[in-house]
């Protein structure tokens, strides 16, 4: 194409100055390819403006749009993913280990299986309609879904009993999507008190449920 030297300029020059970390030099140019395809079909010669200004014009917005939404959704992802780690520490902060003393494999492996338990509730509390905009996940054998309904309307109403810090913390957190030092800010408390809120919330949920025959689903 004949204006590629032209977006690769472009693409160059707001790459020199690194406004948005982590995104490759290919992505720019890629974005500024597409600027240039929409300058093709838009630009109007009666306008009386030059094909190369017109087009700088646009190479350089659709650049700086794609890199805002890039960067929008790798903060995304990695917010997801602090708040990923920041659950299973919670979680697994509940049987620490004594100073000096070495685990045996039967009790790691059993505080692996109570954080994926307690990870198993945290997944419903995503997934279900109290705590996000979509639908529940369907599964595709029905009898399976009608559990997991009946867990999840289980689920949402023993949330209703939790203490009301605790609601707060699950509905800032599986809701507003809020780390934990977001959520401390917003109660007025330490980061590590919403983590033990957090994890006092799950461990209560998880007794409940337990204590049905649809307990068996999650141990």
């Amino acid at each position: 194409m004949a204006y590629m030297p032209l977006v690769k300029m472009i693409a160059g020059t707001l790459y020199a100055a690194r406004s948005f970390d982590g995104v490759p030099f290919e992505e720019y140019v890629q974005y500024g390819a597409e600027g240039l395809i929409h300058a093709f079909k838009r630009y109007d010669p009666a306008q009386g403006v030059k094909f190369e200004s017109y087009a700088s014009h646009r190479i350089r917005g659709a650049i700086v749009n794609g890199l805002e939404k890039a960067t929008e959704v790798n903060q995304q992802v990695s917010t997801m993913r602090r708040m990923a780690k920041e659950r299973i520490d919670s979680l697994a902060a509940s049987q620490p280990a004594l100073p000096g003393k070495k685990l045996s494999p039967q009790e790691s492996f059993d505080r692996l299986v109570e954080v994926s338990l307690g990870l198993a509730v945290a997944y419903m509390l995503d997934d279900s309609s109290l705590f996000s905009n979509r639908a529940p996940t369907h599964w595709d054998d029905g009898a399976s879904n009608l559990a997991y309904k009946q867990l999840q309307t289980r689920l949402l109403a023993a949330v209703q009993l939790l203490g009301q810090n605790e609601q707060k913390v699950l509905d800032q957190h599986y809701f507003q999507h809020e780390p934990f030092d977001l959520i401390a800010q917003n109660l007025g408390l330490t980061k590590g008190r919403i983590s033990q809120l957090h994890r006092s919330a799950l461990t209560k949920l998880r007794a409940t449920l337990a204590a049905s025959h649809l307990g068996e689903l999650i141990g």
